[in-house]
C-alpha cells in the first residue's frame, strides 16, 4: 500500500475514536474527492437489537452485520463504487464542486464528514495533504428550517444533572440543572428542540453497563430514541484503556431515523477548577458570568464546547452568552403535561404529514417557522404579551381584508439568524465569508427594508415595530453598497468591491498589460494570418497568461518570427489544451509575470479589504441584528395567524381579567371547533360545541364513535391555540389563562418500560393529582378503563372529588355510568347523541346534550356494525342475565314470597317473561288510556324487569299478547328498529 492511502486509514483510525463510528473521510485527489474501503479488513463497529444491548456483553447473541460505510454512501449518493483489481481498494467519489450538493445529505442522514484537502504550499514534490473541515450533523451553518441542537448531559455523582442546549448555527444555549427525580419534566422541554447528537459526561469508576442502561431508560423517557424496540444500534468497540474513555452508538430504525449518541467516561480534571472555568468561559464569550451558575451546569457546558471545538473551533467563537435557569419549568408557561404536544397533535409524529403546526403554518421565513413551532409548544400565561400578539395578527388581518398587503418580501428574506451567525464567525477568525453569503443578506436586507416602509406607510395600522431598526437598516444597506458591488457578488471574488484608491490604481496597471498582450496577440494574428482571432490571449490555471493557437498554425507563426528577426520574440511552447497549444515568447513571460504578480496584489487587497470592511460593518451593527431577526420572525407569525384566521374563520380569544388575587382558568366557548378535523374530514360537517368550564367540572357520556375524544381534542388544541398568542376555531373564546394543561387522551401500554394499560394510566392520574389545582385544565378521555367496572368507578369518583376540591377545570369521559349518581351533587354531566333508524342504521347526532344519556349502549351499536341478528340476540340474553342481581343469602334460606300484582291479586310480580330476570313491573299490553273493563284482566298483564319494559316503552320490543299451547299459555314478542335517539333518557 503506497504512502497515501497509508495516511488515509491511519486519519480514518484516528476519526473512528475521535468523532464516533458515523465518519466518512473524503480525501482530494487532484479535482476528485474520494472515499476509500479495504475489502476484508476487521470492522471497529458492531451491531446488536435495541433489546441485546442492554443484557450482559456474555448473554449477547452474534453481532449483527454491519454495512461498510463506503456501501451505504454509495447507495444514498446514487452511486457507483469501481476496484481496479481483485484485492485492491473500493473506491467512490465525486467532483469536489459537488461537496456543498453532497454534504447536506449526509449531514441529513445522520453522517459526519472528514475532508482531507490537498494543502497549496509552492513546493514541487508529492501533494502534501491534511484534515481541512469536519461536518457533523449538529456543527453545520448551512440554511434549514430546523435548528439542530446538541444536548449535552452531566451526570453528576449526587444525582444532580446538569443539562446545555447548544445550537452551532445561531449561537443560541440554554442551560439547567434538573434532578434525577425531576427528570422527566426535561422531556416537556426537548420537544421544542431538534436534536441529532447527544452528549454525555461521567466521571470514572462508574460500570458501563450499568450506566448504558441508566441513560437509555432516561432517552427512551424523554422519547428521544427511535421507538421501535427492534432498532439496529450499531457501537463503537469499547477497548479504550486510557480515559477518558469514549463509547459511540448510533441508534437506527426500520424508518431511517436515527439519532446518534456519545458517552465519555472520565473528565478532564481542570473541568472542575474554579479560575479555570472563569478564564475559559470568560474568553469565550467575551464577560465574566459564571460566578452564581450551578457547577452541574458548568461542566455540562465545558462539555458541548469541547465536543463542538474538535469539529470546528470557529463555531465557538464570538457566541452570545447562554440562557441560564435554576429550574426546567418556567412560571410565565402553560405546561404541557403527560405528552399533550402528542396527544392533541399539535407536531406531526416522526416526520409525517399532519398536526396543528402544519395546517396553521403559513410563515415564509425559516425563522418565522421555528418561532410559531416555538410559540405553538410553549403556550404562555402573560396577558400583555398575549393581547400584544392578537393585536399584531388583527393589525395584518386588515391589510388582507383590505388586499393592500401580501408575503411578497418576506418569501424573499433568507435566514438571517444563520447567516448573522457566519458573518460573527468570520469577524472573529480568520475565516472569510463567501460573497455569495453576502449576496443573500444584502439582498433580505432589501426586502426587510421594503416590508418595513409597506407597513409604515399603511395609515391608520399600528404595527408597533421597533423606532431604531428601519433607519439603521436603511443605514447598514448604504454603507454595504458604499463598499461592495453588491450586483458582482455572486460572480469573481476579485469583483466583489468598489473601484476605489489603491485598487483603482492596481485594475489600471492590470489593465494596461492585459491590452499589451492583447495588442501583440492581434497585430501578430492580421500580419501572419490576416484575421484577429488565429492567436488569442488568455489567461491559464497553471500557465498564467500566455497565448492560444492551432496547433498546425504554429510553423506558419514560427516562419514568421525568424524571418522578420524580432529579437526576444522566440516561442516557448508551455502546454497543450486540445487542438490548441499554449504558447509564450521571453517577452511575453514578462509580462506574463509582472500580470501575475499584480493579480495575486490585487486578491490580497481584495480579500483583507473585504474581510476588514465586513468586520467593521458587523462590529458596528451587530445589535441591529437580533432586533432584525425578532422583528422579521415576529411578522412572520403574525401574518401566519392572520393568514390562518381569514382561511379557516377563526376567532380573536378575549381574555378575562380578575379583580381578586385567585385567578381561576376559565373557558367560556360559542361553537367551538377542531381545527384539524373541520378541515381533514370533507364529507360531513363538523359539529361545533359551546363549552363553559370554571365553576364546575363536566363529565361526558356516549356511545363509542360518537365524538368524545375530538371534543377533547378541540379544547386542548384551542387552548393552546389561544395561550400561544393565535386566534381559535370559534365562534366566540372567553379565556382566563391556565398554567397547567394536562392530558389523557391516548391509552395503551408502555413496551418500553414493561408497564402494562392500567399501570400507565395510575402513572398519569398520579400527575393529573399532584398538579390538579384552580389554574389547571384536565382533559382525561375513559380513565381507569384499564381494571374491572366497580375499581375503576371507584376511582374515578375519588378523582372527580379531589378535582372539585381542588377547583380544577376539567372534563372527563367515560362509559363508567354508575360514577354519575355518585358525585351528582360535584359534576355536570353531559352526553353526545347518537341516532338508531332501520332504514339508515347508526347515525352520529355528536350533539352536546345535559344528561348522562343511556346507560346500557354497547351491543346495540355492535348490532348496527356486526349483521347478525342471533349474535345480537344471544349478546342482549346475556346482558340482562348479568344485569339479574340474585337475592341476598337471608332471603336464598328461604322459598320466594312474589308480591301481588296490584292491578290484578292473581298476577305475581315474579319473573320477567321476555327475558327471564327478576321482574320489577307490571306492563300493560293495552295501553291505560283505552279505560276499558279488560284493562286489568291476567291476559292483559305482563310481568317484566325495568330494562325489557324501558325497550318496550321505546318501541324495541313488541309484545303481542298470549297464546294458548299444548301445555300452557305462552308470552309472545318480537323486537323491531324504531327511530330512537339514544341520548334521551
Amino acid at each position: 500500500m503506497n504512502q497515501i492511502p497509508m495516511q488515509y486509514f491511519n486519519l480514518a483510525k484516528e476519526n473512528y475514536f475521535r468523532y464516533g463510528l458515523s465518519v466518512i473521510q473524503l480525501i482530494q485527489i487532484g479535482k476528485f474527492y474520494e472515499l476509500w474501503h479495504e475489502p476484508d479488513s476487521p470492522s471497529g463497529q458492531q451491531a446488536y437489537s435495541q433489546a441485546e444491548l442492554l443484557v450482559e456483553p456474555s448473554m449477547r447473541s452474534r453481532p449483527l452485520e454491519v454495512t461498510p460505510p463506503i456501501e451505504q454512501i454509495a447507495s444514498l449518493l446514487d452511486m457507483r463504487i469501481i476496484s481496479p483489481g481483485k484485492r485492491s481498494l473500493l473506491q467512490m467519489g465525486f467532483p469536489t464542486y459537488s461537496l456543498t450538493t453532497h454534504l447536506s445529505t449526509l449531514l441529513d442522514k445522520g453522517w459526519t464528514v472528514v475532508v482531507i484537502d490537498e494543502l497549496v504550499t509552492g513546493k514541487s514534490g508529492p501533494k502534501q495533504r491534511a484534515v481541512s473541515q469536519v461536518y457533523s450533523p449538529s456543527c453545520n451553518l448551512e440554511e434549514c428550517t430546523e435548528l439542530p441542537y446538541v444536548l449535552s448531559i452531566y451526570f453528576s455523582q449526587d444525582d444532580l444533572l446538569g443539562i446545555t442546549l447548544f445550537s452551532a448555527m445561531n449561537g443560541h444555549s440554554i442551560m439547567f440543572p434538573v434532578s434525577w427525580t425531576d427528570r422527566d419534566k426535561v422531556g416537556r422541554l426537548l420537544i421544542n428542540y431538534c436534536i441529532k447528537e447527544i452528549v454525555i459526561w461521567v466521571d470514572s469508576g462508574v460500570g458501563s453497563e450499568i450506566l448504558i442502561n441508566k441513560i437509555y431508560n432516561l432517552l427512551i423517557g424523554w422519547s428521544l430514541f427511535p421507538p421501535e424496540p427492534n432498532a439496529k444500534i450499531e457501537v463503537m468497540g469499547e477497548a479504550l484503556t486510557n480515559l477518558p474513555c469514549y463509547l459511540s452508538y448510533r441508534y437506527e430504525n426500520n424508518n431511517k431515523e436515527w439519532l446518534l449518541l456519545h458517552i465519555y467516561i472520565g473528565i478532564n480534571a481542570e473541568w472542575f477548577n474554579k479560575n479555570y472555568q472563569e478564564y475559559t468561559l470568560s474568553k469565550i464569550f467575551q464577560s465574566t458570568w459564571t460566578e452564581n451558575v450551578n457547577q452541574v451546569n458548568l461542566i455540562s457546558l465545558l462539555g458541548v464546547l469541547q465536543f463542538i471545538k474538535d469539529r470546528n473551533p470557529n463555531i465557538i467563537k464570538n457566541l452570545q452568552l447562554p440562557e441560564c435557569y435554576n429550574s426546567v419549568i418556567s412560571p410565565l408557561n402553560l405546561i404541557l403535561c403527560n405528552r399533550a404536544e402528542y396527544q392533541l397533535d399539535l407536531v406531526p409524529k416522526r416526520e409525517k404529514l399532519g398536526g396543528v403546526l402544519n395546517l396553521v403554518n403559513f410563515c415564509s421565513t425559516a425563522m418565522g417557522k421555528r418561532l410559531l413551532k416555538f410559540r405553538l409548544l410553549n403556550p404562555i400565561t402573560d396577558y400583555y404579551e398575549l393581547n400584544l400578539r392578537y393585536e399584531e395578527i388583527a393589525t395584518f388581518k386588515q391589510l388582507i381584508d383590505k388586499k393592500t398587503f401580501d408575503n411578497s418580501d418576506l418569501k424573499h428574506i433568507k435566514d438571517l439568524s444563520s447567516l448573522h451567525r457566519q458573518w460573527a464567525i468570520c469577524a472573529s477568525s480568520d475565516t472569510t465569508l463567501p460573497p455569495k453569503k453576502l449576496s443573500q443578506i444584502y439582498h433580505s436586507y432589501l426586502f426587510a427594508s421594503q416590508l418595513i416602509s409597506k407597513l409604515i406607510s399603511n395609515k391608520g395600522i399600528n404595527t408597533q415595530l421597533p423606532p431604531s431598526v428601519g433607519p439603521q437598516l436603511k443605514s447598514l444597506i448604504k454603507e454595504i453598497g458604499r463598499v461592495f458591488q453588491v450586483d458582482s457578488l455572486t460572480g469573481d471574488f476579485k469583483d466583489v468591491l468598489q473601484p476605489t484608491g489603491n485598487l483603482t490604481n492596481l485594475l489600471a496597471q492590470q489593465q494596461i498589460l492585459r491590452a499589451q498582450l492583447t495588442e501583440w496577440a492581434e497585430q501578430t494574428s492580421n500580419i501572419v494570418f490576416q484575421d484577429t482571432i488565429s492567436i488569442k490571449a488568455e489567461c491559464f490555471n497553471k500557465e498564467g497568461y500566455a497565448f492560444s493557437i492551432l496547433s498546425k498554425k504554429l510553423t506558419k507563426l514560427e516562419h514568421y518570427l525568424t524571418k522578420a528577426s524580432i529579437s526576444d520574440n522566440s516561442i516557448i511552447v508551455l502546454g497543450k489544451r486540445g487542438n490548441h497549444l499554449i504558447i509564450t515568447s521571453p517577452a511575453t513571460y514578462k509580462v506574463s509575470i509582472k500580470l501575475n504578480l499584480l493579480e495575486e496584489q490585487i486578491n490580497t487587497y481584495v480579500k483583507q479589504t473585504y474581510n476588514r470592511e465586513l468586520k467593521r460593518l458587523y462590529f458596528n451593527y451587530s445589535e441591529l441584528f437580533s432586533l432584525l431577526e425578532n422583528m422579521i420572525s415576529r411578522l412572520d407569525v403574525a401574518l401566519s395567524g392572520a393568514i390562518a384566521a381569514v382561511k379557516f374563520n377563526y376567532t380573536k380569544p378575549c381574555l378575562v381579567l380578575t379583580k381578586s388575587q385567585q385567578t381561576k382558568g376559565l373557558i367560556e366557548a360559542i361553537n367551538l371547533r377542531h381545527p384539524l378535523v373541520e378541515q381533514l374530514n370533507t364529507q360531513e360537517e363538523c359539529v361545533a360545541h359551546n363549552i363553559s368550564l370554571g365553576d364546575r367540572g363536566m363529565l361526558l357520556f356516549s356511545v363509542n364513535g360518537a365524538g368524545k375524544s375530538t371534543l377533547l381534542r378541540a379544547i386542548g388544541v384551542n387552548v393552546i391555540l389561544a395561550q400561544a398568542g393565535m386566534y381559535v376555531a370559534a365562534d366566540s373564546f372567553r379565556l382566563r389563562p391556565y398554567h397547567y394543561l394536562i392530558t389523557r387522551i391516548l391509552g395503551g401500554d408502555d413496551l418500553h418500560k414493561g408497564q402494562g394499560t392500567f399501570e400507565v394510566e395510575m402513572r398519569d392520574l398520579s400527575t393529573i393529582l399532584k398538579l390538579a389545582n384552580y389554574n389547571s385544565l384536565i382533559l382525561g378521555d375513559e380513565i381507569c378503563h384499564g381494571t374491572e367496572v366497580s375499581s375503576g368507578t371507584a376511582i374515578l369518583a375519588a378523582t372527580i372529588e379531589r378535582l372539585t376540591a381542588a377547583q380544577t377545570s376539567f372534563i372527563l369521559s367515560t362509559h363508567l355510568h354508575q360514577v354519575f349518581s355518585l358525585v351528582d351533587s360535584l359534576v355536570r354531566c353531559y352526553h353526545l347523541s347518537v341516532i338508531q333508524q332501520e332504514d339508515l342504521g347508526l347515525i352520529y347526532e355528536r350533539k352536546l346534550k345535559p344528561g348522562p344519556g343511556p346507560s346500557q349502549y354497547g351491543i346495540e351499536i355492535m348490532g348496527h356494525i356486526i349483521n347478525n341478528k342471533k349474535f345480537y340476540n344471544s349478546a342482549l340474553k346475556y346482558r340482562k342475565l348479568i344485569n339479574w342481581e340474585p337475592p341476598s343469602r337471608s332471603e336464598s334460606s328461604s322459598l320466594t314470597v312474589f308480591r301481588p300484582s296490584k292491578y290484578n291479586a292473581q298476577v305475581f310480580i315474579d319473573s320477567c317473561e321476555i327475558c327471564g330476570a327478576p321482574a320489577e313491573a307490571i306492563h300493560h299490553i293495552q295501553p291505560k288510556k283505552l279505560r276499558n273493563r279488560k284493562l286489568n284482566r291476567r291476559s292483559n298483564l305482563v310481568p317484566v324487569c325495568s330494562s325489557c319494559h324501558l325497550d318496550i316503552h321505546k318501541n324495541k320490543i313488541s309484545i303481542l299478547g298470549w297464546k294458548r299451547t299444548p301445555g300452557h299459555k305462552k308470552l309472545y314478542w318480537v323486537y323491531i328498529n324504531e327511530s330512537s335517539d339514544s341520548g334521551t333518557e
